[in-house]
Protein backbone atom coordinates (compact mmCIF):
# COMPACT_ATOMS: atom_id res chain seq x y z
CA UNK A 1 0.00 0.00 0.00
CA UNK A 2 2.67 2.45 0.81
CA UNK A 3 4.43 1.83 -2.38
CA UNK A 4 1.50 2.49 -4.45
CA UNK A 5 1.21 5.63 -2.50
CA UNK A 6 4.38 6.70 -3.38
CA UNK A 7 3.79 6.18 -7.24
CA UNK A 8 0.46 8.10 -6.50
CA UNK A 9 1.16 11.16 -4.95
CA UNK A 10 3.63 12.04 -7.76
CA UNK A 11 0.85 11.25 -10.70
CA UNK A 12 -1.65 13.45 -8.98
CA UNK A 13 0.92 16.72 -8.70
CA UNK A 14 1.59 15.64 -12.31
CA UNK A 15 -2.05 16.01 -13.40
CA UNK A 16 -2.43 18.79 -11.32
CA UNK A 17 0.11 20.73 -13.07
CA UNK A 18 -1.12 19.57 -16.89
CA UNK A 19 -4.46 20.39 -16.10
CA UNK A 20 -3.90 23.83 -15.19
CA UNK A 21 -2.18 24.43 -18.52
CA UNK A 22 -2.91 27.55 -20.55
CA UNK A 23 -2.27 27.20 -24.16
CA UNK A 24 0.77 29.44 -25.06
CA UNK A 25 -1.56 31.03 -27.98
CA UNK A 26 -4.08 32.27 -25.35
CA UNK A 27 -1.75 33.59 -23.02
CA UNK A 28 0.48 35.56 -25.96
CA UNK A 29 -2.85 37.29 -26.62
CA UNK A 30 -3.61 37.84 -23.57
CA UNK A 31 -0.54 39.66 -22.67
CA UNK A 32 -0.26 41.49 -25.57
CA UNK A 33 -3.59 42.36 -25.23
CA UNK A 34 -2.52 44.13 -21.39
CA UNK A 35 0.32 45.73 -23.00
CA UNK A 36 -2.28 47.63 -25.41
CA UNK A 37 -4.35 48.40 -22.93
CA UNK A 38 -1.88 50.24 -21.09
CA UNK A 39 -1.68 48.04 -18.14
CA UNK A 40 2.06 48.22 -16.52
CA UNK A 41 3.64 45.85 -14.14
CA UNK A 42 6.28 47.46 -11.66
CA UNK A 43 9.06 45.04 -9.95
CA UNK A 44 12.67 44.33 -9.55
CA UNK A 45 14.64 41.22 -10.68
CA UNK A 46 14.92 40.07 -7.05
CA UNK A 47 11.15 39.98 -6.08
CA UNK A 48 10.33 36.40 -5.43
CA UNK A 49 6.77 37.49 -6.09
CA UNK A 50 7.51 39.18 -9.24
CA UNK A 51 9.17 36.47 -10.37
CA UNK A 52 6.38 34.11 -9.46
CA UNK A 53 4.27 36.41 -11.68
CA UNK A 54 6.34 36.25 -14.34
CA UNK A 55 6.47 32.54 -14.43
CA UNK A 56 2.70 32.40 -14.53
CA UNK A 57 3.11 34.15 -18.01
CA UNK A 58 5.96 32.25 -19.08
CA UNK A 59 7.76 33.09 -22.34
CA UNK A 60 4.65 35.63 -23.29
CA UNK A 61 6.26 38.04 -20.33
CA UNK A 62 8.02 39.47 -22.97
CA UNK A 63 4.80 41.11 -24.35
CA UNK A 64 4.04 42.68 -20.82
CA UNK A 65 5.24 46.09 -20.34
CA UNK A 66 7.48 46.07 -17.61
CA UNK A 67 9.44 48.39 -15.60
CA UNK A 68 12.41 47.35 -13.41
CA UNK A 69 12.56 49.75 -10.44
CA UNK A 70 15.85 48.80 -9.16
CA UNK A 71 18.69 50.74 -9.99
CA UNK A 72 20.74 47.55 -10.34
CA UNK A 73 18.25 46.08 -12.55
CA UNK A 74 18.94 45.68 -16.21
CA UNK A 75 16.54 48.21 -17.83
CA UNK A 76 16.03 50.57 -14.78
CA UNK A 77 14.04 53.00 -14.16
CA UNK A 78 13.84 53.26 -10.73
CA UNK A 79 13.10 57.08 -11.68
CA UNK A 80 9.69 56.83 -13.07
CA UNK A 81 9.18 54.07 -9.67
CA UNK A 82 10.21 56.53 -7.40
CA UNK A 83 8.22 59.06 -9.47
CA UNK A 84 5.04 56.47 -9.07
CA UNK A 85 5.63 56.28 -5.63
CA UNK A 86 5.70 52.32 -6.47
CA UNK A 87 6.59 50.66 -2.87
CA UNK A 88 5.65 47.27 -2.83
CA UNK A 89 5.97 44.78 -5.94
CA UNK A 90 4.72 43.51 -8.28
CA UNK A 91 2.65 46.70 -9.02
CA UNK A 92 0.08 47.00 -11.24
CA UNK A 93 -0.88 50.00 -12.63
CA UNK A 94 -3.93 50.02 -15.07
CA UNK A 95 -5.08 52.77 -17.90
CA UNK A 96 -7.60 54.40 -15.28
CA UNK A 97 -4.31 54.95 -13.01
CA UNK A 98 -6.00 52.82 -10.40
CA UNK A 99 -3.24 50.40 -9.23
CA UNK A 100 -2.92 46.86 -7.53
CA UNK A 101 -0.22 45.13 -5.60
CA UNK A 102 0.63 41.72 -5.28
CA UNK A 103 0.39 38.10 -7.71
CA UNK A 104 -2.41 38.99 -9.59
CA UNK A 105 -4.11 36.46 -11.57
CA UNK A 106 -5.31 35.84 -15.08
CA UNK A 107 -8.52 36.81 -14.30
CA UNK A 108 -7.86 39.54 -11.70
CA UNK A 109 -5.98 41.13 -14.54
CA UNK A 110 -8.60 40.57 -17.27
CA UNK A 111 -11.56 42.06 -14.74
CA UNK A 112 -9.44 45.07 -14.21
CA UNK A 113 -7.77 45.85 -17.89
CA UNK A 114 -10.58 44.56 -20.06
CA UNK A 115 -8.38 41.86 -21.91
CA UNK A 116 -10.23 38.00 -21.76
CA UNK A 117 -8.23 35.98 -19.93
CA UNK A 118 -6.93 32.63 -21.41
CA UNK A 119 -8.82 29.79 -21.14
CA UNK A 120 -7.04 26.32 -19.50
CA UNK A 121 -7.04 23.17 -21.90
CA UNK A 122 -8.35 20.32 -20.60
Amino acid sequence: MKKLFVLLVPMLFLLAACASKYPQEEVDRFAKCLTENKVVMYGTFWCPKCAKQKKMFGTSFQYIQYIECDPRGENEQSELCIEKKVEKYPDWEFIDESRMVGILSFEELSEKSGCPAPVKEE
